[in-house]
């Protein structure tokens, strides 16, 4: 990674943060003490700390999921439809096992099961490609809507809670409170399973034999290929492992945080975390550990937005018009290379003066 990266992406994200400004002032906010009051509500208060980190959880371990399938250009869009069909397993073992087991036993049966709810959701794309050659961009984004229509005749049919039954509020009913992930000085202890899964998939990319060969793949499969590394193999690993831990994120949305699974999440792309996560892991350029930090980031600055429209009268889609620009001017910092467009820039006025000489 380059040095000057870093400082691209915070110049991109402050070009965002003032065309955000816009949208602002546009609604009678002053830019400066909206962008300092989202700032501050984010990341300047105990309690904006707490509500970004709980709500980065699932942000991280998803970005994470897709890292791993990325790292050898095989491109996961399908962290979304993992992430539910993981939170759909951990909420049927959640319930079916709550009172009967211990609490430890239910969550660690929860934990397993929505791994390999993801492992077999990202299971089909993959071998379509592999075998078949279909595009993964298209099979994976399409098992997404097939796993949100899942969630949603779940929730509205069998796995219907009766209290929600009566407020006609598609969702499951509540995971006992014993066997949920508990809290720790505000924090949901998910935060330590996020970033020991941050800490295990860094050494496994950068530290392994399958992870050396998933970033030659990424180079070049020919090259891969030339090395020895078994490429069908490595890639259903790679997806089945994504798949998994995309998985974990809903059991542990589900266990420590909406505790039940949730239609109304699916509405609002700010808590559709396989679609965020892809950003946050580009943002992170694809490294796990810098994925945490992304992830947080983007967690205050929705969490800012939204205290924004609570303080302000702001529209919630001014909120989420915020949030993506600043995310879409993060990924330029990434992917724009700098001294390329300034050399176009300085070659096309050469060309313009050397017309106007010859004029």
């Amino acid at each position: 990674m380059q040095i000057g990266k870093p400082l691209q992406i915070i110049f991109f994200i402050i070009i965002g943060l003032i065309i955000s400004s816009f949208f602002l002032l546009a609604s009678n906010v002053s830019p400066i003490s909206g962008i300092l009051y989202m700032l501050y509500s984010g990341f300047g208060t105990r309690i904006g700390v707490i509500a970004t980190l709980n709500d980065s959880i699932p942000m991280i371990i998803v970005a994470i999921a897709i890292i791993i399938p990325f790292t050898a250009k095989f491109w996961n869009i399908g962290g979304q439809g993992q992430y539910l069909v993981g939170s759909i397993f951990a909420t049927w073992i959640g319930l079916d096992l709550a009172g009967s087991m211990p609490p430890a036993i239910v969550i660690m049966a929860a934990l397993l099961l929505s791994f390999v709810g993801g492992a077999l959701w990202a299971f089909p794309p993959t071998a379509m490609k592999l075998y078949f050659g279909t595009n993964e961009v298209i099979t994976t984004l399409m098992m997404n809507f097939v796993a949100v229509y899942l969630v949603d005749y779940l929730v509205s049919g069998p796995m219907e809670g009766a209290l929600q039954r009566a407020t006609h509020a598609p969702s499951s009913s509540t995971i006992p409170s014993p066997d949920q992930l508990f809290y720790l000085h505000g924090v949901n202890i998910g935060i330590v399973i996020a970033i020991v899964i941050a800490v295990a998939i860094f050494f496994l990319i950068r530290y392994t034999n399958f992870g050396y060969e998933l970033r030659l793949m990424g180079n070049s499969n020919i090259a891969a290929q030339y090395a020895g590394a078994p490429l069908k193999r490595n890639m259903f690993q790679a997806m089945l492992l994504s798949g998994g831990i995309a998985g974990i994120a809903g059991m542990v949305q589900v266990f420590g945080l909406a505790h039940a699974l949730l239609l109304s999440e699916l509405s609002d792309i700010t808590t559709s975390f396989g679609y965020v996560a892809i950003p946050i892991a580009l943002i992170a350029f694809l490294n796990p550990l810098l994925t945490v930090i992304s992830a947080i980031f983007f967690a205050g600055i929705l969490n800012g937005a939204y205290v924004l429209e609570v303080v302000y009268g702001i529209s919630l889609n001014l909120v989420i018009i915020i949030y993506g620009l600043i995310m879409i001017f993060a990924i330029m910092g990434v992917m724009i290379n700098l001294n390329r467009v300034t050399k176009l820039f300085r070659r096309g006025r050469k060309n313009k003066l050397v017309e106007a000489a010859k004029n």
